[in-house]
């Protein structure tokens, strides 16, 4: 080689080697000997495969170079992956010339790039693409990149998920017209146009809107404008179902409480009755007691159903299957089906409780030819359904009628009158106790 060709191939930042065709090395640059870590004197004369104690020795690379001496002048960026011992794995993109010295000989130029690290910062780069893209569809946000004109980059898959619009009508517009204007939010100008401006950031903002999709749907907006990239993140959080489910809550807390404060209310109403009634405190702990038991039997009732509402009948059944009777030729149960609410069912619980309490006592359920019969219907009357309740004993001798005080038909009256808005009667003809009550269902 030349003095002036030598002197270029050294200034090279390459590793640069200049072969014989026999692939003996004739020359080798400083930035070879100081890439690979050998030296001259290992490197020059020697054949390609014995550079290094063999670790040149490199099949795809001789491969290469004894094609490149058969058929071709030129090859680039043949790339060769290689373990070398002292300086590990590399990856090399090789790029050679056929130099024709005469027509018997020619050398080979053979420059060698090393791109491991180059390659290893495009996979990590690669790699962290791939992670923000996955990171960014698990998010359970909505979430836009915007240019800074408001021009929506990309979206995540909740946003097309919750919003009903595909990539092709999102990506590429203004915000404003994705989804045929649905966007188009006074409130959420304000916020990219004068907010994010002159903050660079918007933390829960609150936007309600109706979508011709979706319907109404509340969402809470957060906003950064990157610091050190032109663009805009715009994370959307659907509050929609949160806050129905808040206000659901809110109303089941204030009806808890209703129902506890009406429960306290029946509880001191039956003491003060049960009081007022009682000769002595064994019989008001035993009257209260099975008050309270007749109360805790109609909540069970009213917990089962999710409605709050009770069936007439099986509200009957279960408190007369309290106090041992059932269907059977003593007793009848017969009606349409009607429905109680909350109030009315735990009103007329405790006006079945004081019949059947007495009918124990003293009338049909007493006496072993004792029946009874309990029947029941609806009649529409000012646009509203009024129920006409009957219980009527029936083999029972009356001598005398009974003391209000001692039947509680106090707590009847107070039930009907007081909590239902209607009608009682408690007449005692000979052969037993008739009980007529009427009063408006709830609509």
């Amino acid at each position: 080689m030349t003095e002036i060709a030598t002197s270029i191939v050294d200034t090279m930042r390459e590793p640069v080697l200049v072969l014989e065709p026999d692939l003996t090395v004739l020359h080798a640059n400083r930035s070879f000997y100081s890439c690979f870590h050998t030296s001259e004197a290992e490197t020059v004369g020697r054949q390609l495969r014995e550079l290094g104690n063999g670790q040149w020795n490199i099949p795809a690379l001789r491969q290469l170079l004894e094609e490149m001496l058969d058929e071709n002048d030129i090859v680039e960026n043949y790339r060769v992956e290689h373990e070398f011992e002292t300086i590990g794995k590399r990856v090399m993109l090789l790029n050679a010339r056929r130099l024709q010295q005469s027509p018997d000989r020619k050398r080979i130029f053979l420059a060698i790039s090393d791109v491991t690290e180059r390659e290893r910062l495009e996979n990590e780069l690669i790699a962290s693409n791939e992670f923000s893209e996955k990171l960014i569809d698990s998010i359970r946000e909505g979430l836009l990149v915007l240019t800074p004109d408001l021009v929506v980059e990309s979206a995540n898959k909740t946003f097309y998920d919750l919003f009903r619009v595909s990539p092709e009508e999102t990506e590429g517009r203004t915000i404003y017209d994705i989804g045929n204007g649905q966007w188009d939010i006074p409130a959420l100008r304000r916020a990219l146009e004068d907010v994010l401006p002159h903050d660079h950031r918007f933390d829960d903002f609150e936007v309600t809107h109706e979508f011709p999709a979706i319907g109404r749907r509340i969402m809470l907006l957060n906003g950064r404008a990157l610091d050190h990239l032109p663009r805009i993140l715009l994370a959307i959080r659907d509050e929609t179902e949160k806050r129905r489910h808040e206000s659901e809550q809110k109303v089941m807390v204030g009806e808890l409480q209703h129902r506890v404060k009406n429960i306290l209310a029946n509880v001191h109403s039956i003491a003060t009755a049960t009081l007022r009634r009682s000769n002595s405190l064994a019989e008001f702990e035993a009257a209260f007691l099975d008050r309270l038991k007749s109360l805790a039997r109609t909540q069970d009732l009213l917990l089962r159903e999710s409605s709050g509402c009770v069936d007439l009948h099986e509200l009957v059944s279960w408190e007369l299957a309290a106090h041992g009777w059932e269907e059977d030729g003593r007793l009848t149960i017969d009606g349409p089906e009607v429905t109680l609410s909350r109030r009315e069912a735990q009103a007329f619980a405790m006006l079945v409780h004081e019949l059947a309490t007495n009918a124990v006592k003293h009338g049909a359920f007493a006496r072993s030819g004792g029946r009874l019969d309990i029947t029941w219907n609806i009649a529409r009357a000012n646009g509203r359904d009024n129920l006409s309740f009957e219980w009527r004993e029936d083999g029972v001798a009356i001598d005398k009628q009974p003391s209000s005080s001692g039947f509680g038909s106090g707590l009847i009256r107070r039930s009907v009158g007081h909590m239902l808005g209607g009608t009682s009667s408690l007449d005692f003809s000979p052969r037993g106790a008739i009980c007529k009550v009427e009063f408006a269902l709830d609509a």
